[in-house]
């Protein structure tokens, strides 16, 4: 996934791609500095009601808008192409060591173990730690709360789970989402709101993806945090 306004990480990600011998197909991201309110409200585009941002306490970002409608137009197109299994990155990772050996291993892992699974994350932030070995694994974990997008796998029946509830007219931050998802987020009055919570997810451990540049270091930028917040909706006694 890689915006088109961001050209230099599109010939990075597809230069570290080639020499890595990964083919992929390009996906050109939503742009959040492109998205007006008038064309939110003629996509029956949303925000959750009671949503608002964990740590900054505030409605979504154009940013956040448009980082989700590019995962969700993926899950659509997996589900319109019957795509099996996809795995996704974003334009702006960086690769493990031994990553295309290391992710093999994994997939060996996971048929060997006969695995039913819709997601499986290979790059994420973990906000809560203990988390289970999935029995039998030596690199498998059952997630709990988790942030980012950066990398993960779907298949096309958590495809189907994650747009079966219609998230763009109830849209929250997609890294929110797919915790939610899982039933592992701890906003119960988010959670109420979507139903059956029943994407089956794992985890890579150790993950084989990190971002290029974290927060605070020289290089990091995040289109969705720079962006504005959308409008909220009024109350509806002012409607």
């Amino acid at each position: 996934i890689n915006l088109v306004r961001r050209p230099e990480r599109r010939v990075r990600i597809m230069a570290l791609l080639d020499l890595m011998g990964i083919k992929v197909k390009l996906f050109d991201a939503v742009d959040g500095r492109q998205l007006t309110q008038e064309m939110l409200d003629d996509m029956g585009v949303r925000q959750l009601s009671g949503y608002e941002d964990p740590y900054h306490k505030r409605a979504l970002k154009f940013g956040e808008i448009g980082c989700f409608l590019s995962h969700f137009r993926i899950w659509e197109e997996m589900v319109a192409r019957n795509y099996q299994k996809i795995l996704i990155f974003e334009d702006d990772i960086r690769f493990g060591v031994n990553f295309n050996s290391q992710f093999q291993d994994t997939l060996n892992e996971v048929e060997a173990l006969n695995l039913n699974w819709d997601l499986m994350y290979v790059s994420r932030k973990i906000l809560q730690k203990a988390e289970k070995w999935v029995k039998g694994s030596s690199r498998l974990v059952v997630p709990k709360y988790s942030y980012w997008t950066a990398s993960y796998m779907l298949s096309r029946e958590g495809a189907v789970k994650l747009l079966r509830q219609n998230p763009t007219q109830k849209m929250i931050a997609v890294d929110e989402y797919l915790p939610l998802m899982f039933d592992a987020h701890p906003n119960k009055e988010w959670s109420a709101q979507f139903e059956p919570r029943d994407l089956v997810a794992y985890s890579v451990n150790p993950l084989l993806i990190e971002p290029q540049f974290y927060i605070g270091q020289e290089g990091y930028i995040s289109d969705t945090e720079t962006s504005t917040v959308i409008q909220e909706p009024a109350p509806k006694d002012e409607l």
